[in-house]
């Protein structure tokens, strides 16, 4: 995994002038949340609170505040990339990195459309995760643009599906779900495409009833699997 900044000497202790971040801990062993937890005794990120689920981190997170999350996407108490939606939607300013066992360009594209600020293994060693904390804490995303791009060509099978939609998208609505892929929130899609964020999410609700999906995560996905990432 390669990141927006180098991260070789990163210090493991806590910078003098570094004021404590408040970090949650969300993963359904319990042996993984302490062994993460006693990384970073020393530092300046401080765990708040812990969860094993996707229930409890929400629960947690709301009572403690966290600025930053940890988040496994595999647990036995639910999929961590459906807990993703909620903490975004209910605590928007915390940052949260998906911290997992897969290198899966599927997660890894849902992650990001969904709002995380990026994407770690769990083998990363402590230099770069300490970097990649510091990184978000200034709030940088960790996958560079190619990384995002690599993940969602992996998704794509050789046959398009474009053609079987019952009513096609347009063309300015295949560029609002290209920006909605990378997870550009609708602010940031209205800027780039100089219209209105309200015109954007009527652009987006109209996407997901034309695709049948449920949410712009699965547009998301659905863009990475029929070669909408592609530009004409």
């Amino acid at each position: 995994m390669r990141w927006t900044n180098a991260m070789n000497n990163a210090p493991t202790l806590k910078p003098p002038s570094a004021p404590m971040v408040d970090v949650m801990l969300v993963d359904d062993h319990a042996i993984w949340r302490g062994g993460v937890r006693s990384m970073l005794e020393g530092s300046e990120f401080r765990v708040v609170s812990e969860a094993a689920s996707g229930r409890e981190a929400l629960e947690a997170a709301c009572r403690t505040r966290p600025r930053l999350i940890l988040l496994d996407i595999r647990m036995a108490g639910g999929d961590g990339l459906d807990a993703l939606q909620s903490l975004k939607r209910d605590l928007p300013s915390a940052a949260v990195i998906m911290l997992t066992t897969y290198d899966n360009p599927t997660y890894m594209a849902r992650a990001v459309a969904g709002g995380a600020a990026g994407y770690l293994l769990k083998g990363v060693d402590l230099a770069d995760l300490l970097c990649a904390l510091r990184a978000v804490t200034k709030g940088e995303m960790l996958l560079l643009p190619e990384d995002l791009t690599r993940a969602l060509r992996d998704l794509r099978p050789d046959s398009a599906g474009a053609e079987d939609l019952i009513e096609p998208l347009t063309k300015r609505e295949e560029e609002v779900l290209r920006l909605v892929a990378t997870g550009l929130p609708n602010r940031q899609i209205g800027t780039i495409l100089f219209i209105a964020e309200s015109t954007v999410k009527s652009h987006v609700e109209h996407i997901i009833g034309k695709l049948g999906v449920s949410d712009r995560v699965q547009a998301a996905v659905w863009a990475a699997r029929h070669g909408v990432m592609e530009t004409p």
